[in-house]
């Protein structure tokens, strides 16, 4: 009988923060479409997240059903609240100068959280809660 095997990486925000948007997507799919699971720890923002499943829907073939992703944000109140929406809004405002001087996408940052990131054909369910989720994988 031959073993079934599926792989798990584990990447840290850092790693992922280090990379504009573009290439932050790439590197998502990259580890994905090889048939990784991949595990972070950080959230990626609401349009980054839309970007990526644009990309995906692009990429989605016979050998490459598509991605699942689950995330857990933490949730932020008062000063942190407003040091997150500060934070965006400056990382708007840089990518709109860049992009009218022609220069390459601004880095932005990833949000605290846990996100889990895996191919369709792998991932069979994800059971979500406020603050935890599980996963059942097929091999």
């Amino acid at each position: 009988m031959k073993e079934k095997k599926f792989k798990m990486d584990f990447v840290s925000s850092e790693t992922l923060n280090d990379k504009p948007q573009n290439k932050r997507i790439s590197f998502i799919l990259s580890k994905v479409s090889d048939g990784s699971i991949l595990v972070t720890d950080g959230v990626l923002k609401p349009e980054e997240e839309m970007e990526l499943i644009k990309e995906t829907m692009r990429k989605v073939d016979d050998g490459f059903p598509g991605i699942e992703v689950c995330s857990l944000k933490r949730q932020t109140k008062g000063v942190q609240l407003f040091m997150e929406r500060f934070t965006d809004q400056t990382e708007r405002f840089q990518a709109f100068i860049g992009n009218l001087r022609g220069r390459p996408a601004v880095k932005t940052s990833l949000r605290t959280g846990l996100t889990l990131i895996g191919p369709a054909k792998l991932i069979k369910k994800i059971k979500k809660n406020p603050d935890s989720f599980s996963v059942l994988t097929e091999v």
